[in-house]
């Protein structure tokens, strides 16, 4: 599939998300967890450039990979969140868009190693969880361009 393709089912499948009940997340008082408020700005913004992202040199991604990131969501949220089909959607492309075409974390990151689960450090991204979760059964961990932040975070 090319890249157009691929961006084009992206937006059909995001474009109806109330995006701005996210957007409200990040100053909404009642969300106390700042990792809530990190993913929410993340996802947010990540939106935002789907929407904005003009492609100028197509290129092909494997349909195979599409549907494996697709279905490793589905036995997610069916193993563990239960029917909410929004959220699960939502997650899917934003996925699928991070990991395939901006080639950016599936999570938030910072620049603090020391503070952040993920991070940037001398131009790459690495995460502190990532040697761990990406042993669970059909973890997104595959697709995520992180590397290991390796045992010397606290592990």
């Amino acid at each position: 599939m090319k890249a157009t393709e691929l961006l084009e089912e992206i937006r059909e499948n995001l474009k109806d998300y109330p995006i701005e009940y996210l957007r409200n997340k990040v100053t909404d008082d009642r969300y106390k967890d700042p990792l809530t408020k990190q993913l929410a700005k993340y996802n947010s913004e990540t939106w935002d450039e789907i929407f904005a992202l003009n492609i100028t040199e197509d290129y092909e991604i494997k349909d195979g990979v599409v549907e494996n990131i697709k279905n490793d969501i589905d036995f997610y949220f069916d193993t563990y969140a239960g029917g909410d089909e929004e959220t699960r959607e939502f997650t899917k492309y934003i996925s699928l868009y991070l990991a395939l075409m901006a080639k950016r974390p599936l999570h938030p990151f910072g620049d603090n190693p020391a503070k952040d689960q993920v991070f940037i450090e001398n131009g790459e991204y690495k995460c502190k969880t990532r040697i761990m979760s990406i042993k669970d059964e059909n973890s997104l961990c595959r697709y995520c361009i992180c590397k290991n932040a390796g045992f010397s975070f606290g592990f």
